[in-house]
């Protein structure tokens, strides 16, 4: 599909970010799933099919909105439940693949994080700048650190000075997420106004993730170019480097969506 960072955010925007993220991650789970397991791998594409027609009606604008969020959130749905029953298998060491047991948990925050903002797509509820700020950063700090560690994951070991890179930015992440769980609690509700301190954590959070997302695209120019040794799939840096441009944009724009 490409990298794409100038999707429209209406309804239809933004159900089609959340349902490109399920697909992605579909299709990058279709290629660790071992061929023993052919059950597990005929569900996941059936997912990937299901999840693939929606995205199509999304970014096509076809139909209303309303029916729209429902195909989507049972679309979803189901590619969850296949997640985290895959992820109980692993954690019982039930089932073959070579999906990080943290992975499979990653990808089953974000399919729930989507239905929340389905959710909020459906009911109009309005939240206010702060709550929008903190959600978004106790969120997306995480998703962040992870794709990091998993960025790592797939380099090969002889890229000492990627790796590096890497880690250093892991551990930025890491503590930056640290950062904003105690502003979480510090900043007790109602939260009816932005006070200096999360408005200054907020600026830091967007300069960084512009830099995250490019620092993304640039690896994966080298991966595309096969000039990094790496297992990586060929469009994750793509699918990354497009949540870190949802973080800051969501965080300028004060919203959760």
């Amino acid at each position: 599909m490409g990298y794409t960072d100038r999707y429209e955010r209406d309804a239809y925007g933004i159900i089609a970010f959340w349902i490109q993220n399920d697909y992605d991650h579909g299709r990058f789970f279709d290629r660790e799933i071992s061929h023993y397991e052919t059950e597990l791998a005929r569900a996941n594409l059936n997912n990937i099919e299901r999840l693939g027609k929606v995205y199509e009606k999304a970014v096509k604008k076809q139909g209303d909105v309303g029916k729209l969020i429902d195909e989507a959130r049972h679309a979803t749905k189901e590619f969850h439940s296949l997640l985290a029953y895959t992820m109980d298998k692993s954690l019982h060491c039930e089932v073959i693949i070579s999906t990080p047991v943290s992975l499979l948990d990653h990808m089953v925050r974000e399919s729930e994080e989507s239905q929340r903002v389905y959710k909020l797509i459906g009911s109009g509820t309005q939240i206010s700048p702060s709550d929008a700020i903190i959600h978004e950063c106790v969120f997306w700090l995480r998703q962040m650190a992870d794709h990091l560690g998993y960025i790592r994951h797939y380099l090969d070991l002889s890229n000492y000075e990627l790796n590096f890179r890497v880690t250093e930015m892991m551990q930025k992440f890491e503590r930056l997420l640290l950062q904003a769980n105690a502003l979480q609690t510090m900043i007790r509700t109602p939260r009816n106004e932005t006070l200096p301190v999360l408005t200054q954590f907020k600026n830091m959070i967007i300069k960084e993730a512009k830099s995250l997302e490019e620092f993304k695209l640039e690896l994966d120019d080298l991966v595309k170019q096969c000039a990094a040794v790496t297992t990586s799939p060929p469009d994750l840096l793509e699918h990354i480097a497009r949540e870190a441009h949802h973080l800051w944009r969501n965080l300028e724009d004060e919203k959760i969506t």
